[in-house]
């Protein structure tokens, strides 16, 4: 039975200052907006292939577990630029094949960074 979906076309995420998470996720992450609908209250952040939608909320109440992951090839790069950018860090840990970190973002929505090796892609030359 083949998949129902393609991909993942856009994870939401609720805030109560959009002006200033648009700024911290673009600023501090370095992410672009996509998008911005100031009157509906909605931005998308590009972030890669799956964009981070922003929703405007008047109240926020983040979960106690980490909400996404990004992948980051040098995690302890991304690791010192962040704490370089004013954003409190957990230490980086290992399990086993991959390494990973967390931190908040200005709603207490914590995220993640992780690091493993990925496969190496196979193209038609390799065959």
């Amino acid at each position: 039975m083949s998949a129902l979906f393609k991909r993942i076309d856009t994870v939401f995420l609720e805030v109560t200052n959009m002006e200033k998470s648009i700024g911290w996720y673009t600023e501090v992450l370095g992410f672009s907006v996509r998008w911005h609908d100031v009157e509906n209250g909605y931005a998308a952040i590009e972030m890669g292939e799956t964009p981070l939608t922003l929703v405007r909320a008047e109240k926020v109440t983040p979960g106690s577990h980490c909400l996404l992951n990004f992948y980051s090839s040098d995690i302890y790069d991304a690791h010192k630029k962040l704490l370089e950018r004013g954003v409190s860090v957990d230490d980086v840990m290992y399990y086993g094949t991959v390494l990973s970190f967390e931190f908040k973002d200005p709603d207490g929505h914590i995220l993640g960074v992780c690091y493993f090796e990925e496969e190496p892609v196979t193209t038609r030359e390799d065959l």
